[in-house]
């Protein structure tokens, strides 16, 4: 099972300054890891000799880079993570093993590994998966997930990005027949700082502050770092109490 389920990395050379921090804090918290880890760029490489760098050369879009090599890859499962977001705890290698080799046996095609949100259906099963529902938002979340290859081809259409992948990759997947699972929200299997690292091209101050407290060096040079203030202001706003509020003055308003 080891030698046919390989981790991909899909990122681009602008995002190699996440390269570093996300390597270190994925060989802390998964030392065991027995999968091929394969960090796909255009031209630039991460200097380990655990990583093994695909360069592209040229950069055909996300979907279209991705095809190419998992076609090259030719294995039969994927475990599919983002290089910002950073590990924060131990993966349980044993249990993942367990789960993709469950997955497969029931013909799944996606296992949501962390991240949100919650499956919406229950599901019988030793790991504590539920369903998502065909029709539910982000089915194809590109949060931690383990993917059978078959599946995430038949779901990557040319000119795409990953952003088309979450919401209309997801209204495509309706259309196929294997389930889709997912880890519930405080249970998952690969447990990343709740945050990304970067966000619009700027890194988050929370990602650099959690980096700061595990020891692990991140270069600001390369790009900007965002404000606190805007983004905590925002984080209020959507709140549930102030959403709440703010939903009951509209009505006041329209009453009125």
């Amino acid at each position: 099972m080891t030698s046919q389920t390989h981790i991909i990395i899909p990122s681009c050379d602008t995002y190699s300054d996440a390269w570093s921090p996300f390597f270190q804090l994925l060989f802390r918290y998964w030392p065991d890891c027995p999968y091929p880890l394969h960090l796909v760029s255009i031209n630039e490489i991460y200097d380990d000799p655990r990583v093994h760098n695909i360069t592209l050369r040229e950069d055909r879009g996300w979907a279209s880079n991705l095809r190419r090599v998992i076609d090259d890859l030719r294995c039969q499962s994927i475990v599919y993570l983002q290089e910002d977001y950073f590990l924060q705890s131990r993966v349980d290698t044993k249990r993942l093993e367990s789960l993709i080799g469950y997955s497969q046996q029931i013909g799944a095609g996606y296992v949501r590994l962390a991240g949100a949100p919650n499956p919406d259906l229950s599901h019988d099963n030793p790991y504590g998966l539920g369903e998502i529902s065909r029709h539910a938002r982000y089915r194809c979340s590109l949060q931690a997930a383990w993917w059978n290859a078959d599946t995430l081809r038949k779901l990557l259409v040319d000119g795409e990005t990953g952003w088309d992948m979450e919401l209309i990759g997801s209204q495509r997947s309706a259309e196929l027949p294997e389930p889709f699972l997912a880890t519930y929200i405080g249970a998952p299997l690969i447990d990343y700082y709740p945050d990304t690292g970067i966000l619009k091209g700027k890194w988050l101050p929370g990602a650099l502050r959690f980096c700061r407290r595990e020891g692990v060096n991140v270069d600001t040079s390369r790009r900007g770092t965002h404000a606190e203030w805007p983004l905590l202001l925002k984080r209020i706003r959507k709140s549930p109490p102030i959403s709440t509020i703010r939903s009951w003055l509209k009505g006041q308003r329209r009453a009125t």
